[in-house]
């Protein structure tokens, strides 16, 4: 999984994709949004896109509308647009009338997989970057793409509402849900 790291900021563009890199991703670097859409109509590869929502031109949002509508195709047949996570040093406060916060809002309504605060958690990113990993997995029998992304989006929702809600039935039922499917799984692979 290759990701295109998107900031203006030469500094910021380099660190950021160093610890993509660190993470152990491919990384290539763009420098606007502009370049950005340019890597995106030529490399097929790139699947997730880290984005600095502050950008001269083109900001991380309209970035991320553009792109949805790059057509992109590999020997397979289309390729979906890559997932976004968009960056911002600005820190939301409420009923704030800030066009930063409204981009914010609307990066959420738009569907970014993630917004992350400067400076980037490692262990936050790393964790975003492999569970986006598992959405480009293919099938080995037609290749088409398996969303286990959403999925294990869901899962974590889940158990973070039954946490939240303190209720030791719902995850008694749901830990016992898993184990089953965990099985299930083990079966699979001594069987494949």
């Amino acid at each position: 999984m290759k990701v295109l790291v998107v900031d203006d900021i030469g500094y910021s563009c380099h660190y950021y994709a160093r610890l993509v890199e660190k993470i152990g991703f491919p990384v290539v670097t763009a420098s606007s949004g502009f370049e950005a859409l340019n890597y995106l109509q030529t490399d097929n590869e790139i699947h997730v896109v880290l984005t600095d929502l502050v950008m001269s031109g083109m900001d991380g949002v309209d970035l991320f509308q553009k792109a949805q509508l790059v057509e992109r195709y590999s020997d397979s047949g289309a390729v979906p647009a890559p997932q976004f996570i968009l960056m911002t040093a600005f820190r939301p406060e409420k009923n704030s009338p800030d066009r930063n916060l409204q981009r914010i809002q609307l990066a959420n309504e738009l569907g970014f997989s993630k917004i992350m605060f400067k400076p980037l958690d490692q262990e936050e990113l790393k964790q975003e970057l492999n569970d986006m990993s598992l959405n480009v997995i293919h099938s080995s029998a037609d290749e088409s793409p398996l969303d286990l992304y959403s999925s294990t989006q869901k899962i974590r929702e889940s158990v973070k509402e039954i946490i939240e809600a303190d209720n030791k039935e719902a995850a008694s039922e749901f830990l016992q849900i898993l184990m089953e499917q965990i099985e299930n799984l083990k079966k699979y692979l001594k069987i494949a």
